[in-house]
């Protein structure tokens, strides 16, 4: 988005007589041929819900809006639940919307306009909405297409993304971008810093020239198309990386001429420069360090003291957004150095980190920035010649002669590590003897996210269990939950633990909350205990089988696919660590007991003990770790087999003996 100052005078008229022009047949729709009405699949994507047959996206930034017109066929019920609602843009005024569904006989269901509001993406504790309208009438065989524009402020460019594949297949794809036009000293555009920009620029990400967006130039205006066809559907798998750094796309960007180094040049320094200003200009700093820290403290234990005390602050990045009505009335400002943040006590997830910089600079500790994307959407790209890739500034800090990643502005993050999604991806970085460059925030070891459950438990003559389960989430994993708690009541916190270590339990589980976690003690583990009981052993005749992998019995296979079409992207490194006592009823006797396992790969590692504790007792431990992230497909077949092999073991059960009265229970 950009700010502008424009002076069209005379060329104001014929501009928009030329650039509405085509918008004045919003009512036609283009005929439609026979064949598409009595399609009933499509062969480049077999089983597919729907395919797109037609499919128009216009950016008009003299205009200021935006138009998208789609053709649709719907294959199946899945594509009738799936594609009736068509979703708009939250951020933009709705101008107009127009459709209709075409039954397979021919018949016309007229779309009537109604617009509402729609859940669109739902967690534990917050909601996103969007503004959506329904297709009338839609059944398995229909065509729907419908027609949209939406309009922003007359000051404003938006540069598009185009989003040139979907999930389904589409027969042909257009797209047209006019931008502001660079034709004239009499008006002109500013991008960020001030700058006069001189045109506008793209990175495309397509597979082939015939995907690559083109510029139309004509007598007054000129435009960057596209028109393509037969666009392959975008094939969703689990554990792939972030769907917006895979799918076929364009992005675009007003630039001020500079060539990829040259930018990058300039953006390093406005950025150092922006940092500095805030970081330094840091009046009563040290009347706060000298509260926080003591003149015998080791600069590690310094550091950790200034953690603490930033990570105590408001995090205005953590809790919902104030109205703008409301932060006036609390006197709530933007935070324009680190003397400000200390004054509000608060400040956004950027504020704290730089503040927290200022402090551990004060205390003549080295101290830098880092400036990196948000991993789970997407990875940085230098020739893609735009800041908006960056989400979050992360601190670094020179301990002993090495460099410590810490994150304060995130809400619960442990004193040590990043969150995951901060770590692991390139970034632009300060640093002492090269000034500002590129960088890589390091990913965390597994160690860093790992999940600890003992199950003790008791089996009945019925084949029931009762007893307890007790589990320990640390590091990123208690980061994710501490975060999930904080957003709602001590009673829904409870239900989301409980929920999902019942999901861990054999079917027909009970499950009850018996000890409570350390809710806002980031120091510590994230441990609860909970009281569970229910069905486990199966009857096999004269003996039981019962699962001794009590947290793995509902696991199903990890990547069950045979080939793989996209990498293997886990969000971060972990291990799990599982230990499980069953004690078996009196009159029963262990039979059998799976053999110990091993696996163990470069990257990965699995390994079991089973044995009798006791006469009566059975002990088993698992721990699994894997030490990656990103696997490439080449070694999927690698991957596969080890989680395979992960699932045959975790699958293997004890075998017990039991008294006559127990057998067919």
């Amino acid at each position: 988005m950009f700010s502008c100052s424009i002076r069209l005078e005379v060329l104001a008229g014929l501009f928009l007589l030329l650039l509405t022009a085509p918008f004045a047949k919003a009512v036609d729709w283009p005929p439609i041929d026979p064949a598409d009405l009595a399609m009933k699949d499509v062969p480049q994507q077999p089983g597919a819900p729907g395919v797109v047959l037609l499919r128009e996206e216009i950016d008009n930034d003299l205009l200021h809006f935006h138009s998208t017109y789609m053709r649709l066929k719907i294959l199946t019920e899945a594509g009738r639940d799936g594609y009736s609602d068509v979703e708009l843009p939250y951020s933009r005024r709705i101008d107009s919307i127009s459709g209709r569904t075409i039954h397979a006989d021919g018949s016309i269901v007229p779309f009537e306009g109604k617009i509402f509001e729609k859940t669109i993406l739902k967690g534990r504790g917050f909601k996103y909405q969007a503004k959506a309208f329904t297709m009338p009438d839609v059944q398995v065989g229909s065509i729907i297409e419908f027609r949209y524009s939406l309009r922003y402020d007359d000051n404003r460019f938006y540069s598009p993304e185009w989003e040139i594949q979907l999930d389904l297949f589409q027969k042909h794809a257009s797209f047209k971008y006019i931008p502001f036009q660079f034709d004239s000293a009499s008006h002109y555009l500013t991008v960020s810093h001030d700058r006069a920009a001189t045109g506008v620029s793209w990175t495309s990400y397509v597979p082939n020239k015939e995907m690559q967006p083109k510029e139309v130039k004509m007598p007054i205006q000129y435009s960057i198309e596209l028109s393509t066809f037969d666009v392959p559907a975008f094939l969703e798998e689990p554990y792939s990386p972030p769907q917006r750094a895979m799918r076929y796309r364009a992005n675009f960007y007003y630039t001020s001429g500079s060539k990829e180094e040259d930018y990058w040049k300039d953006e390093k320094k406005f950025w150092n420069k922006d940092v500095e200003s805030f970081v330094n200009h840091r009046s009563g700093v040290q009347e706060v360090l000298d509260k926080t820290i003591a003149p015998g403290d080791t600069p590690e234990q310094k550091v950790h003291k200034i953690y603490a005390l930033v990570a105590s602050l408001e995090n205005r990045s953590y809790i919902p957004r104030r109205a703008t009505q409301e932060e006036h009335a609390l006197e709530i400002k933007p935070n324009k150095n680190a003397e400000d943040v200390l004054q509000q006590h608060s400040g956004y997830h950027d504020d704290l980190n730089r503040l927290f910089v200022a402090l551990v600079r004060e205390a003549d500790i080295p101290a830098w920035l880092m400036w990196v994307p948000d991993r789970s959407e997407n990875f940085f790209q230098s020739h893609y010649l735009s800041t908006s890739q960056f989400d979050a500034e992360v601190a670094i800090v020179q301990l002993n002669g090495k460099e410590v990643f810490l994150d304060p502005g995130t809400k619960y993050c442990p004193y040590g590590m990043l969150n995951w999604r901060s770590a692991g991806n390139q970034g632009m970085r300060q640093s002492a003897e090269k000034g500002t460059e590129f960088g890589e925030a390091p990913i965390s070891n597994y160690n860093d996210a790992m999940t600890q459950r003992v199950a003790r438990i008791r089996l009945t003559e019925d084949g029931k269990y009762e007893g307890t389960v007790t589990v320990g989430w640390l590091g990123l994993e208690a980061l994710s939950r501490r975060r999930t708690a904080g957003l709602t009541d001590i009673e829904g916190r409870k239900k989301d633990l409980e929920d999902e270590v019942k999901k861990w339990l054999p079917p027909g589980s009970e499950i009850a909350m018996s000890k409570f976690p350390k809710w806002e003690d980031t120091e510590s583990a994230f441990t609860a205990e909970f009281k569970v009981s229910g069905p486990l052993a199966t009857s096999a005749g004269k003996r039981w089988m019962v699962p001794i992998h009590f947290f793995q019995v509902n696991e199903k296979p990890k990547f069950p696919s045979a080939k793989r079409a996209n990498p293997v992207y886990l969000a971060y490194p972990y291990r799990e660590i599982d230990e499980v006592h069953i004690i078996v009823p009196t009159g029963a006797s262990v039979e059998d007991l799976p053999h110990d396992d091993m696996v163990k790969l470069d990257f990965a590692i699995y390994k079991t003990t089973q044995k009798m504790e006791s006469p009566s007792t059975i002990f088993s431990r698992r721990d699994m770790a894997i030490n990656g992230m990103l696997f490439p497909v080449a070694s999927y077949k690698e991957v596969k087999e080890f989680y395979d092999k992960v699932k045959a073991g975790d699958d293997q059960p004890a075998l017990l003996k039991v008294p006559a009265h127990a057998q067919g229970n």
